[in-house]
């Protein structure tokens, strides 16, 4: 009983080492995305160049994102049941065989691609002047082979997802980003936006070569194995199919809200751009890592069937996930107009538009824990291979938004499309929980999950009734400056006082989630240091 308890302790404290260095590589990939679009800002500005590239990237980034995603969810759960149920070398041969597979797939998209260029830049971006419309077909001929290099990237990165290495896969992203950055400000001057394109595809290319050495030190080699009737490979297809239509249905909401939000005064489809970039930050770093990290665990647990401690997983990851990120929902909701001042206010970003975008940050704010549990809970059907429930919540989920955003966006306007959105986030949440409810053969134990989500939401709150009169009066009083960085001061000093009195207040309330939080919080302290240390 002992062990069990002290292995149980150890996968907990593992997971929350590995969450804290995925974040901690997230928030440098974030970092070089800035740099990578202030240098491309820089060396470009707002040009037809510009547009066209950024446009040609459309094209294979919107294939990426949504078949990536289905592979990668798909193939996680599939693999993780043949190692399981025949072992580790079947294990590798399936890999083999996916391998093979999703080239060909991968070699026929980029051939479509570069023969229906002109056809496809139409239909993206119909709009264009002729010689954009031309540089912008030339350019997605170049990026098009990226396709291979992604969608392999994407079964290595699952594989070694589900053999517990999460920091590599983490860290070959860099990789892109540095190949861009360098791409625009070495051969950009000299050679035009063309040295972008091809910097992009290297970049992608050295991607999937930084993850091999971690690929091959699993005990996998490459091997020529293509079997299109082997049953794990046909359940894989079958899975994908409800996966990739669950991807592109989250395609339809960003598209339903951007055509109503060009119906409203001008500025208002940036504001909300702009606000739910925002919005994504922590979720992105903080949310995606523990979701990343626990999803290969989920699988695993579902291919042995041991739905006690799948249970437990899912709950403790979901209450982890929410005692994070709710006091940053809240710090959000109470700070939003000087973080976006800080973030955008300079150039041709004035007051107004301050205004505008922290109007919709106000609502988007109110999700910033939900979109990552509800994709956590809609991962947990696919580890147990059922993409068709997702898929369902996903369209229930679609049409819920329409409907809110067609009632909301008059009244609200940019706000009404935010807040339509977390509701339906919401609705898609909870339909969630109950759909698991009723799969799993033990049913979720979810009186653990509310009790941690009201402690936390409650902690949050008494958290925000006091960063909001400090920040109003308190700082404004004592750092007078008005500059960005007297602003970025006070956000940082209002966001220390808030952590130390919600932290305080989760230990009153004894939310079983803080000794976690501090391995994690640990775990990413001790991985800057070390990355410090090399450097």
């Amino acid at each position: 009983m002992t062990g069990e308890a002290g292995k149980g302790s150890m996968t907990k404290f593992t997971l929350a080492k590995a969450a804290s260095i995925v974040a901690f590589l997230t928030i440098v990939s974030k970092i070089l995305g800035f740099i990578r679009e202030t240098s491309l800002a820089a060396v470009f500005g707002a040009t037809a160049d510009t547009d066209a590239y950024l446009l040609a990237q459309t094209i294979p980034y919107l294939l990426f994102a949504t078949v990536s995603y289905a592979l990668t969810t798909t193939f996680i759960p599939v693999y993780s049941h043949v190692r399981e149920a025949q072992g580790k070398e079947a294990g590798f041969r399936f890999v083999n065989n996916v391998v093979w597979t999703v080239l060909g797939v991968a070699v026929l998209f980029v051939l479509a691609g570069e023969t229906l260029a002109e056809q496809l830049v139409a239909i993206v971006a119909p709009g264009l002047e002729r010689n954009t419309a031309v540089l912008t077909e030339y350019l997605s001929r170049i990026l098009f082979p990226m396709m291979i290099f992604q969608l392999l990237s994407g079964v290595v990165t699952g594989v070694l997802n589900a053999e517990g290495e999460f920091g590599i896969p983490t860290a070959a992203g860099l990789v892109q980003n540095v190949s861009i950055i360098v791409s625009i400000l070495a051969f950009g001057p000299r050679h035009g936006i063309q040295a972008v394109a091809v910097g992009t595809l290297v970049g992608a290319g050295l991607a999937l070569l930084a993850k091999l050495p971690a690929l091959f030190r699993t005990g996998f080699r490459l091997r020529v194995h293509l079997d299109l009737r082997d049953p794990s490979l046909r359940r894989m297809v079958i899975l994908m199919l409800p996966a990739f239509l669950g991807a592109g249905a989250n395609q339809i909401n960003t598209l339903v809200d951007r055509m109503l939000a060009s119906g409203l005064p001008e500025g208002r489809v940036a504001a909300l751009n702009y606000a739910k970039r925002l919005m994504q930050l922590a979720p992105g770093v903080l949310g995606a890592s523990i979701a990343t990290v626990v999803y290969p665990t989920l699988a695993k647990l579902a291919a042995r069937r041991d739905w006690t401690r799948f249970n437990d997983a899912l709950v403790r990851s979901l209450s982890l996930i929410h005692f994070w990120l709710a006091p940053v929902a809240i710090g959000v909701l109470v700070l939003r107009e000087p973080l976006v001042r800080v973030v955008y206010e300079r150039g041709a970003f004035d007051a107004a538009a301050t205004s505008e975008t922290a109007w919709a940050l106000l609502f988007f704010s109110l999700g910033i824990a939900l979109f990552t549990m509800r994709d956590l809970v809609s991962r947990a059907f696919f580890t147990m291979q059922d993409t068709k429930t997702p898929l369902v919540v996903g369209v229930v989920t679609v049409v819920i938004n329409v409907a809110l955003n067609l009632l909301l966006v008059g009244p609200l306007e940019q706000g009404g499309l935010a807040l339509a959105t977390v509701i339906a986030t919401t609705a898609g949440f909870v339909i969630g929980l109950i759909g698991l409810r009723r799969k799993v053969p033990e049913h979720l134990r979810l009186g653990g999950l509310f009790s941690s989500i009201s402690r936390t939401l409650l902690a949050s709150l008494i958290m925000g009734l006091v960063v909001a009169p400090v920040y109003q009066q308190w700082l404004t009083l004592i750092t007078v400056g008005h500059t960005t960085l007297d602003e970025l001061f006070r956000i940082l000093l209002a966001a220390a006082i808030g952590a130390v009195v919600y932290f305080a207040a989760a230990w009153v309330f004894r939310v079983r989630e803080l000794r976690e939080a501090a391995n994690f919080g640990w775990g990413l302290v001790k991985a800057v240091a070390r990355r410090s240390a090399r450097s």
